[in-house]
């Protein structure tokens, strides 16, 4: 992608000010902000349906290039010099031993003087300025070293030792030493963890991969700086307890809350054992702020209405372009309409630049990749929360701060659809969008961002919230928030599918990053390391919300069941659809009529599909809810969710486990609040069938319609 940006957030008020980084290859791009309301451009979809808004920053602009620079490291903000004898001394259990410099600890630049302790081609070295001293036995992966390094200016003598940290054999400690002549207080410049840094130029290089654990540096003898880990786990500052005050502040944010080397089992939380994660684990890959120049901004009117926009970047001379999108909210507290659309900001982020199909080395039969958007993600080395760092960690925070290119109308997950490739995500919310257009519906648009934010009090004045396909990442705050407003008398329309699943977290320092911890059992493309399911955020337990007694189902009526790459499946309606109590959403729809037994958008064909729900008591289902309709009938392509699977078999696919189905569910609260839940990702992929005229559609607007008047 040739044009390309960010935003400085997703989620903006009237009257507020939006900042957008751009980066183009290109000499001029030209700019405009649109209203996006539709975005598949495939044949047989609406097509691709956007307003241009006059907004006052519409034109031609210099084109820029802006790199995007990967990889996590710590750094002090002061120069430290050393006198005469000093040595260096840190923990690690490094994860990528190559032939690679992976630098541990540096201070300066070594190509001008400074100092670098690191690993390359699984040797631990020491270098200094035109001395190098090496290790003469290659270390191992994933275990814990405790690593010197000292100088001895009376002797004239480099020491340099790795000694390992195992359970099954007595340490053999690797040394080595040279005799060197180092002119004393030569040695001075800021410290790097985890890297090296040019402090002129500003590079950083040499990205570590591991962890590593209480660097210090000594000086004659006394402690002249010593970095505690175990100290601020829920922040991204480090603290020099040496009295010194070499504070250090860390960049693109390496994972906390990693055990130490002296983890014991003990304790899985951080919270009750600080001194057992003393860590940091590091990656070449980490990237939690692109840190872009600013390329232009726009104040929004006062009478800006709520709803999803995007600044248009293009080269009128080329094909090229982007869509950056942004969402704004209604100026102020209270409802601008009685109906709010609730877009599931959390997920984007979770989702934002998956390479899936890459990351995890998956061999498909359709050629991958074929999008811009997905070769720059490979090119640029981007990650979701689905993918694995290059050393094969899993990735447990995600920042909107950097250019999220599947977050983009025209775009598809490729995988979806057998490999066809079909919307997910923010394309496929555009569904929900364009209908509410197309219905004539009055809406707010709101975030996960706002109402984790706000809580309860952001949606007290509308008379239903919709969610749309995928809102699957919630927090405690956000979940709260939902529950209250129900009891309060409010109506939720859950549109969504394999919803509210993942305990996930919003980086409080600095609001632009979500954080998971995927523990089983649970679907999950990746585990966490032993003793590492803990939030650094917060430190609260993270995986499932099922398993922190708020699963889905006991709130919402449905909750996850299965998921398949195959084609959907049309509802029937059972006997508790005949209820008086839901007898709105069914005017017009025959009783015997199966719903969305038609062409899909999102998997070919049916209402219910690609991940979907049901109700079940055993999970917390209320024994008021009522299941109103089903899908069932699912072929083998549709796999039973792993964390209900007991022993491993062969009955979890569609044709043999009764469990794999679409239940769509009501349940009521007290005061007049309502859930209806349709349990299916694939529902708004339907809505536009035959031009908006069929029973998806009917039974959305239905709802819609009854709930938003009382």
């Amino acid at each position: 992608m040739r044009i390309v940006g960010y935003t400085d957030r997703l989620s903006v008020q009237p009257g507020e000010t939006i900042e957008f980084m751009v980066s183009s290859e290109h000499r001029s791009y030209q700019a405009r902000i649109v209203e996006l309301i539709h975005g598949d451009d495939r044949p047989g979809a609406p097509g691709f349906k956007s307003r241009e808004i006059e907004s006052g920053i519409d034109g031609t602009y210099d084109g820029v290039y802006q790199r995007l620079r990967p990889g996590s490291y710590a750094c002090t903000s002061r120069s430290i010099k050393l006198p005469s004898d000093f040595s260096f001394s840190v923990r690690v259990w490094p994860t990528t031993l190559d032939n690679q410099k992976r630098v541990i600890l540096s201070l300066g630049d070594v190509d001008t003087g400074g100092a670098a302790l690191y690993f390359q081609d699984g040797l631990l070295s020491f270098e200094i300025g035109a001395h190098r001293l090496s290790l003469p036995v290659r270390c191992q992966e994933r275990i814990w070293y405790t690593l010197t390094a000292r100088y001895d200016a009376k002797r004239g003598q480099l020491y340099l030792a790795a000694d390992p940290q195992t359970l099954t054999s007595s340490p053999n400690s690797i040394q080595a030493e040279t005799a060197v002549r180092i002119v004393s207080g030569d040695l001075s410049g800021a410290v790097t963890i985890g890297a090296t840094k040019n402090h002129e130029s500003g590079e950083v290089s040499g990205f570590f991969n591991g962890k590593i654990e209480s660097p210090t540096i000594v000086s004659n003898g006394a402690v002249l700086a010593q970095w505690d880990f175990s100290r601020g786990i829920d922040g991204w500052a480090i603290e020099d307890v040496s009295g010194n005050e070499f504070h250090c502040t860390t960049f693109n944010k390496p994972t906390r809350a990693v055990t130490g080397h002296n983890w014991d089992g003990s304790e899985t939380s951080w919270k009750h054992a600080p001194e057992q994660y003393a860590a940091i684990h590091f990656h070449d890959d980490d990237l939690g702020d692109a840190g872009w120049t600013k390329s232009l901004e726009w104040k929004l009117p006062e009478d800006l209405k709520s709803a999803v926009y995007a600044l248009h970047v293009s080269n009128e001379d080329t094909a090229d372009e982007d869509y950056i999108p942004f969402f704004v909210r209604p100026s102020g507290h209270g409802a601008k309409a009685k109906i709010a659309v609730l877009l599931p900001t959390f997920s984007y982020l979770a989702y934002g630049n998956e390479r899936i199909l890459h990351s995890h080395g998956f061999e498909t039969d359709f050629p991958y990749p074929v999008q811009k958007e997905d070769q720059f993600i490979i090119s640029q080395r981007l990650l979701s929360l689905y993918d694995k760092h290059s050393d094969g960690s899993g990735v447990c925070y995600s920042s909107s701060k950097r250019p999220i290119v599947n977050m983009r109308p025209k775009v598809v997950m490729q995988f979806m659809d057998k490999g066809k490739g079909s919307p997910h995500a923010f394309n496929a919310d555009l569904y929900l969008i364009d209908w509410l257009h197309h219905s004539g519906f009055e809406f707010d648009v709101l975030t996960d961002h706002d109402l984790h934010e706000e809580g309860e009090p952001l949606l007290r004045d509308y008379n239903v919230v919709i969610t749309a396909t995928h809102n699957e990442y919630w927090s405690l705050e956000m979940i709260l928030g939902a529950q209250a407003y129900l009891r309060s008398g409010g109506k939720l329309f859950n549109l969504s599918g394999n919803g509210m699943y993942w305990v996930t977290q919003l980086d409080q320092t600095t609001k632009s990053s979500v954080e998971i911890r995927r523990r089983g059992p649970g679907t999950r493309m990746w585990e966490t390391q032993p003793g590492e399911a803990h939030l650094s955020a917060t430190g609260a337990l993270g995986g499932l919300w099922r398993y922190r007694g708020l699963a889905p189902q006991t709130w919402l009526g449905n909750g996850f069941a299965a998921e398949t790459p195959g084609i959907g499946r049309p509802y029937a309606r059972l006997p508790d659809g005949e209820s008086e109590k839901v007898a709105f959403a069914f005017e017009g729809i025959g009783k015997d009529e199966l719903i969305g037994d038609f062409p899909n958008l999102i998997q070919q064909y049916g209402a219910a599909g690609y991940e979907f729900d049901r109700a079940d008591p055993a999970v917390g289902t209320p024994v008021e809810t009522l299941i109103v309709a089903s899908a069932t009938g699912f072929s083998d392509d549709a796999q039973a969710c792993c964390e209900e699977i007991m022993t491993a078999d062969s009955q979890q696919s569609g044709s043999v486990n009764p469990n794999v189905r679409c239940d769509m569910t009501f349940v009521e609260y007290p005061n007049g609040g309502a859930v209806f839940s349709v349990g299916s990702i694939a529902w708004c992929g339907a809505l536009s069938y035959n031009n908006y005229e069929n029973n998806v559609s009917r039974l959305t607007r239905n709802v819609v319609t009854k709930f938003s008047r009382e």
